[in-house]
């Protein structure tokens, strides 16, 4: 066997296994496509108006009070900072007096 069919067998076997994986790729691409037209045991049919409202004032609910744990926690890092540093003497006399004026999101 020369040099020459050697490196035959080899380009054929390389364009033989490339070519499988591209044919293969194609068609899970195809599969996965047409995955949108299977339709799923557990959707949910459209939600009724009173549960819709149920829902959203949970979601409020649940907003305000991870408002009110940051609060709590900025709070926290503020009077654990002051107690570190000795300050927390100087400035207030009571544990438990920062005031939070405002708090607001900022744009990531």
């Amino acid at each position: 066997m020369t040099i020459t069919e050697i490196f035959a067998k080899a380009g054929m076997n390389t364009l033989l296994g490339m070519g499988t994986v591209f044919v293969m790729l194609v068609l899970i691409s195809c599969i996965i496509s047409l995955f949108r037209y299977i339709p799923q045991p557990g959707a949910k049919k459209k939600a009724e108006p009173a549960k819709a409202a149920q829902t959203v004032s949970a979601g409020t609910a649940f907003a305000q009070t991870e408002n009110d744990v940051l609060i709590a926690v900025i709070s926290a890092a503020i009077a654990a900072a002051s107690a570190a540093e000795g300050s927390a003497e100087k400035e207030d006399s009571e544990a438990g007096t920062y005031i939070v004026r405002s708090i607001q999101r900022r744009g990531k």
